[in-house]
């Protein structure tokens, strides 16, 4: 599988005097198969592409001022990895604290 990512702004956007340009990271996978036989000939093929906001990139003049976005998905996945990791350990320190 080849995979490539690389962060890309958009087109500008006018608003209010300003222009906004959105920033974005890009990621694209691709993969591909041939098979050649005895008498038979297949192929397989896919990919993938992710985009992921980054931010948005004020424009004010010749003043530039990133304003990020930021990743709630990846802040849930890091609370609930840890809720998975410490409520075991405390649960087992209970047992073990009301055995003695």
């Amino acid at each position: 599988m080849k995979v490539q990512s690389e962060v890309v702004r958009g087109r500008p956007i006018a608003v209010a005097g300003r222009k906004l340009v959105p920033v974005v990271q890009c990621t694209v996978g691709q993969w591909q198969r041939a098979v050649i036989g005895t008498g038979a000939v297949t192929a397989r093929g896919g990919g993938l592409v992710r985009l992921r906001p980054l931010g948005i990139v004020e424009q004010c003049g010749e003043e530039e001022r990133l304003i990020s976005i930021p990743d709630g998905t990846k802040q849930a996945l890091r609370g609930m990895a840890a809720a998975a990791v410490i409520v075991p350990l405390l649960l087992m320190l209970a047992v073990r604290l009301s055995r003695r």
